[in-house]
């Protein structure tokens, strides 16, 4: 019987925290997966780890291709391009998923037209490794649409989401620039079709000093101090840049309202910080689930 679910993991020297990772996959409800994995040549022991697991479990695919691209989102993205399975799902390489993550957001499909492009997304709880301390929520609120999404400067954790064939074909069609992967996947499913969120936390989310997407601040005064820290401003360049890739990768697809959208968003860039702010609250851009949030980032910093 073929997998249902085609979990892709990017590696790069993650030879402390992957076989706990790998664990918490083979002891998920749901079985008929397939874990793909591709390593970005690491120096330490992930590969050896992982042939040692593939040896024991089929359903464990390390691919061997000879590519190297030192970047963890186009490692994802590559890996990507091996699957096959109806649903997919990111997988980094130092968390611990719950038994029932996978079965959760597969369920959660049962209602969904499969020939939309749809992803669902989980939380997780956060676990600060050097404390081994599971605190909250990592994902304090999802976005709500392409007005929010355009300003998160980040996707949605890509290793909660869990997305259709439909969205694969359409991500597989990589811009000339990416992010991150997760970016990429949330902006897509805001853009061609559709992007769910359910509350449930589903796996521990490790932060520690070495994570790729940086270690978040631990209390809300950090939170704050980063909030208002000179040099901060409303969209990272990088984010900026991957929006102009993918807007110039899928502007004869994507549909009139949302061609829309994304022409008002890119023209920003020509006017005033005070304009802008304006702007955007009148027109319903937010971030956070707050318009008022935005409209605050546009007056204290610049667009880029």
């Amino acid at each position: 019987m073929q997998n249902r679910i085609d979990i892709i993991m990017a590696t790069y020297n993650g030879a402390d925290y992957i076989a706990q990772q790998i664990r918490s996959l083979q002891n998920q409800t749901i079985k008929d997966w397939l874990l793909l994995i591709h390593d970005d040549g690491s120096t330490d022991a992930t590969v050896s780890i992982i042939k040692a697991f593939a040896q024991n479990d089929h359903r464990i695919r390390l691919i061997e291709d000879g590519v190297c691209l030192h970047n963890s989102g186009q490692n994802f993205m590559h890996t990507l391009s091996y699957a096959t399975a109806p649903y997919a799902i990111f997988c980094d390489q130092d968390d611990i998923w719950l038994e029932h993550k996978l079965e959760v957001l597969l369920n959660a499909f049962k209602d969904v037209d499969d020939t939309v492009p749809t992803a669902i997304a989980c939380n997780s709880y956060m676990y600060l490794d050097d404390k081994e301390k599971i605190e909250g929520a990592a994902t304090l609120c999802f976005p709500r649409n392409l007005k929010e999404e355009l300003f998160m400067n980040s996707g949605v954790q890509g290793c909660a989401i869990m997305f259709n064939k439909a969205l694969r074909k359409i991500c597989l069609n990589t811009p000339d620039y990416i992010a991150m992967h997760d970016h990429l996947i949330t902006l897509a499913a805001f853009s061609f079709g559709n992007f769910y969120a359910i509350r449930q936390r589903l796996m521990l989310y490790r932060r520690h000093r070495h994570t790729v997407t940086g270690y978040m601040e631990e209390n809300k005064l950090q939170k704050i101090k980063g909030f208002i820290r000179p040099g901060k401003t409303v969209l990272s360049s990088s984010h900026l840049k991957a929006i102009k890739s993918f807007y110039d990768k899928n502007k004869n697809f994507i549909g009139p309202q949302k061609k829309e959208i994304f022409n008002d968003f890119l023209h920003l860039e020509q006017h005033s910080r005070l304009r802008n702010a304006f702007h955007t609250l009148f027109h319903n851009y937010s971030v956070m689930n707050s318009r008022w949030i935005l409209f605050l980032k546009f007056l204290t910093r610049p667009l880029v």
